[in-house]
């Protein structure tokens, strides 16, 4: 567990699938709003989601017993993802979400990731800077399924300036 004061972050259990499915459709349902449709993630069913939480992908922020917000963290080579980060609403303002992005930074830092990388819907400006306020970078937007994307980007070690090195 990872605790902050009364937040405390864990792995979802199969059990918690439809809770985590709740928060998620939740927290992006104003994302509906702006596209005039389902997006991708609003699309994915409790079957899918059991096979990420099943994979140990999907963790949840409580706070004491109360499942408040929800993510996923993976691995691929050298580079980490992090997504669905979602927040119930009556819970938002509280640091949960930077606790929840901070948490999956540190467990992909341990599983040897180089940098981390999300996506976020191009009609929302909340949630990309909301990322770059925790040290992300644009990379490049994309269009995907109908809907615009933004790649983001953080990189987990700090590369070194190179120095002039001086003739003796």
């Amino acid at each position: 567990m990872y605790n902050y004061a009364e937040i405390s972050i864990r792995r979802a259990d199969l059990g918690e699938t439809s809770i985590v499915r709740s928060i998620v459709q939740e927290a992006y349902g104003g994302v509906k709003k702006q596209l005039g449709g389902d997006p991708a993630v609003l699309q994915e069913g409790l079957d899918k989601i059991s096979r990420y939480i099943q994979m140990g992908n999907v963790y949840v922020a409580l706070i004491g017993d109360a499942i408040v917000g929800t993510m996923r963290v993976q691995l691929q080579g050298q580079v980490g993802t992090i997504s669905r980060v979602a927040v119930r609403e009556k819970f938002r303002n509280r640091r949960i979400g930077t606790f929840l992005v901070e948490y999956g930074e540190n467990l992909l830092t341990h599983m040897g990731a180089k940098c981390v990388q999300l996506e976020v819907s191009g009609t929302t400006d909340t949630q990309t800077k909301f990322y770059e306020g925790i040290g992300y970078k644009q990379m490049k937007r994309v269009r995907h399924a109908g809907e615009d994307i933004i790649l983001l980007q953080k990189d987990l070690f700090e590369v070194p300036e190179s120095e002039d090195e001086e003739d003796l």
